[in-house]
């Protein structure tokens, strides 16, 4: 299973903001920015005619961000002539990650692993994390293979508008939740959880000054077990850390729940009872997570 960064504060990665790589003022501003993740876009943010100078940009860039701040980058995709080019410029010091988009098969992260590889011993850097994108029908079809194609996944990538664009719906869906997209959402929880990755990302919402639609989405999102959400504005970050963060009821549950079940493992019993909830080791370790994912020491 595949781990965070070992110094990763507690839900560093519940909300990432995209920055387009081109923009040399956004690149600038990120130590200022609230954002504890930032992913640097070199695909759909970026002008095809525009995508070398972005490159260029991002090479040179001296990205500086804060000690408790992860930069990713989101290349091209695989069935582009851009890939290679893309990592050459972004396999470098101050990247945390890479974001491959419209993934549809194992082999595209086979190959992935493979170039990554080769530029980390070039270069004498870290081994980089990878998240995968899925956005189109092949690839939901191929989704647990992807989930396992590498020990470099950390976490699968949801993109809701190119999928819809790939099975010929509206966009943005006429009702929400879509069943379509939920469906689609809920495999991707799955694979995720079938592989021992983290828990998937859903793809940024455009409407950005919607905030309470927003939320919604969010809150739908948690439900089916996603840990986290793409930004495309710093207001939306707010919200959707907030939704992500456990929340005080939930806390107090778990507080409660692992210190009781802790008593009775240390008394040879296997399940206790707890306000009702006969609590064994399943529901005592998700107590666990939450206190975990809540800065909590243990």
């Amino acid at each position: 299973m595949t781990t965070l960064h070992h110094d990763d504060p507690p839900g560093t990665l519940a909300a990432m903001l995209f920055i387009p790589a081109s923009d040399e003022r956004k690149l600038d501003k990120i130590p200022s920015l609230p954002a504890r993740a930032v992913l640097l876009d070199l695909e759909d943010g970026v002008a095809p005619n525009a995508k070398a100078d972005a490159r260029a940009l991002l090479a040179g860039h001296p990205l500086v961000s804060r000690p408790e701040q992860r930069v990713w980058v989101r290349v091209n995709s695989a069935e582009t002539a851009h890939l290679k080019a893309d990592l050459e410029a972004a396999v470098r010091a101050g990247v945390h990650g890479i974001n491959l988009p419209k993934v549809e098969g194992a082999a595209e992260l086979h190959a992935l692993d493979w170039f990554l590889t080769q530029l980390e011993g070039e270069r004498t850097l870290p081994r980089l994390p990878v998240m995968a994108t899925i956005e189109t029908a092949r690839g939901l079809e191929n989704v647990l293979d992807i989930a396992r194609a590498t020990s470099r996944m950390h976490s699968l990538c949801f993109g809701s508008a190119d999928y819809s664009r790939d099975l010929g719906l509206s966009w943005p869906p006429p009702e929400e939740p879509s069943p379509t997209l939920t469906l689609a959402r809920a495999r991707l929880v799955q694979a995720s959880r079938a592989a021992g990755l983290h828990a998937p990302h859903d793809g940024a919402s455009s409407e950005f000054r919607d905030l309470d639609r927003l939320r919604a989405q969010v809150q739908q999102a948690k439900a089916l077990g996603f840990g986290g959400k793409h930004a495309i504005h710093p207001a939306q970050l707010p919200v959707i850390e907030a939704v992500f963060a456990p929340q005080d009821a939930e806390l107090a549950w778990a507080e409660k729940t692992y210190a009781a079940f802790q008593e009775a493992v240390r008394s040879g019993q296997g399940a206790v009872n707890v306000g009702g909830q006969m609590v064994d080791a399943p529901i005592a370790e998700r107590a666990r997570q939450l206190l975990l994912a809540a800065g909590r020491t243990l």
